[in-house]
């Protein structure tokens, strides 16, 4: 490739170092992030974008119009914005296409495959199935509690044997790596991948060969890594609009059941509601409201620890 593209670990974090042969970018993650993201991406919603770059490099073939070009590069650039994995295809195939127009086109059948783009989607929501099985059997926390090593050789050996070949089994290949200096602190081992299921299988052996545990969020039901306490249940990954994660919704989600289950913070909750309420049509100033609060909570703490009943508070809300 005329363009450069490198994955490596370092410091517990994953980096993407890639270059045009002008300019170097490098962008980092949190270890796992990206193999969780491409986990769980509605790749078949990106299906029409590859449907119209097969159809370009169908059209190319034999007409070898340089819009057609633009076209498929203009696709790989959107496309190299949904997830870091699909910068080095934009690369591998902007090197492909530059290679294609210096020989005029010609054996473009052989440079240019377009099945290769085309069976993305596929060849991406296969390796998703099979890695959520092999997340289930081995990499759980909940799965049974023996030695990784041993549950990776239990259900290879297991799948085969029930059906060779099977699709449900991820597959391992030789990837072409190096070891070598990447910054002034750090000689580590760098991956140059070949193709985007080099990177995914990169970071698939990094997560069985350290060890790492993950545990299915409660509240996007997903898969997240375990990198503090071993009883975290809610990932950080962000879960609306406003930018709030899971672990902040699981939070309110556990205040509001203990809301709920507990009088007296039901009782304050809807205290607060209700004169909150009433700043907007003026029967309170927010200075007066931010008061209250604040004596609210000192007396809704003293009914919680049992030196005020519940009838007393909430006969002092009420006043």
């Amino acid at each position: 490739m005329a363009h450069s593209f490198k994955v490596y670990i370092s410091d517990g974090k994953e980096y993407f170092e890639y270059s045009n042969g002008q300019k170097t970018t490098k962008k980092s993650f949190a270890f796992s992030q990206s193999l969780m993201d491409i986990l769980y991406l509605d790749i078949w919603s990106y299906s029409e974008l590859f449907e119209r770059m097969g159809k370009a490099l169908y059209s190319l073939y034999s007409v070898k119009d340089l819009k057609l070009v633009d076209e498929i590069k203009d696709d790989l650039n959107t496309l190299s914005k949904v997830h870091v994995y699909f910068e080095f295809l934009r690369l591998e195939w902007l090197d492909k296409l530059e290679q294609a127009e210096k020989q005029a086109f010609q054996d473009i059948l052989n440079l240019l495959p377009r099945k290769k783009l085309t069976h993305i989607p596929m060849n991406i929501s296969t390796a998703q199935r099979q890695l959520i099985a092999l997340w289930n059997h081995v990499l759980d926390i909940l799965s049974p509690d023996d030695p990784i090593q041993k549950k990776m050789a239990d259900y290879y050996s297991l799948k085969r044997d029930r059906s060779p070949g099977s699709p449900n089994v991820f597959e391992f290949h030789p990837l072409r790596m190096s070891f070598e200096t990447v910054d002034a602190m750090t000689f580590t081992e760098v991956l140059y991948p070949k193709s985007i299921y080099d990177i995914i299988e990169f970071f698939v052996r990094e997560c069985i060969k350290l060890e790492v545990r993950f545990r299915v969020c409660k509240h996007c039901n997903q898969f997240f890594a375990l990198t503090g306490h071993i009883n975290t249940e809610y990932c950080d990954r962000p879960f609306d609009s406003t930018g709030r994660t899971c672990k902040e919704m699981g939070a309110l989600r556990l205040w509001e059941k203990k809301k709920a289950d507990t009088p007296a913070l039901k009782a304050y909750s809807k205290a607060y509601k209700k004169r909150f309420a009433w700043i907007k049509y003026g029967k309170i100033t927010k200075e007066a409201f931010y008061e209250w609060a604040e004596k609210a909570r000192e007396k809704r703490e003293l009914c919680l620890k049992g030196s005020m009943t519940l009838e007393e508070f909430k006969a002092w809300l009420e006043d």
